[in-house]
């Protein structure tokens, strides 16, 4: 089940899309299309949600479009929303079909960053805060990592100062086994990922 709408406010688009696709990397795959199509994530607000026990992913983005035509923007997110939910490509046939040559880490954290692992056991989940350079790919590359270490995000705001060009962003993550890792080994090789170290 997919539940897409499509909203443009002055240069901005309001991306809702309602899924019960929520294996891990799902997120990641929307945010490789819209690094391919040189959009931006301004902010945004992604959610897991249980209906009559059913896990659905509930994500609203604010995307800053590299083009002024509303006809071929449109088109765009249409391309983007078959392609992250047909069953039929994988994500490999994706980064060759957009051709998504991934960013440099130095794009993001050349300045001062921070990175913070933290277990919220209220939520049962490690918060994963990150303030870095606001940059096009940022989350393509931060959610590949998570991909590669099989973290499942849970839930996200994803935030980006307009005055300094600074993303504020928070995670709310699980490991494959759905546990908290904040404290474990693995939270300092993802931290060290993220930041091109590995």
């Amino acid at each position: 089940m997919i539940h897409f709408d499509l909203k443009k406010i002055d240069a901005y688009y309001i991306v809702t899309v309602k899924t019960d696709i929520t294996e891990i990397g799902t997120f990641h795959r929307m945010a490789a299309i819209i690094y391919s199509l040189g959009w931006d994530v301004i902010s945004g607000d992604l959610n897991t949600v249980i209906e009559s026990g059913i896990p659905y992913s509930l994500d609203t983005l604010k995307l800053r479009p590299t083009q002024s035509n509303n006809s071929k923007e449109i088109m765009e997110i249409g391309i983007l929303m078959d392609s992250i939910f047909s069953k039929k490509i994988d994500y490999d046939d994706l980064v060759r079909k957009y051709k998504i040559t991934p960013p440099s880490a130095n794009t993001f954290f050349s300045s001062r960053a921070e990175l913070i692992f933290a277990n919220d056991f209220e939520k049962n989940t490690t918060c994963f805060y990150m303030e870095a350079d606001s940059r096009e790919g940022l989350l393509y590359h931060v959610t590949k990592v998570f991909l590669g270490f099989r973290i499942n995000i849970i839930s996200a705001t994803i935030e980006t100062d307009m005055e300094s060009q600074r993303a504020k962003d928070t995670f709310f993550l699980v490991d494959e086994e759905g546990s908290m890792f904040g404290e474990k080994p693995i939270a300092n090789q993802i931290r060290d990922k993220i930041l091109g170290i590995l």
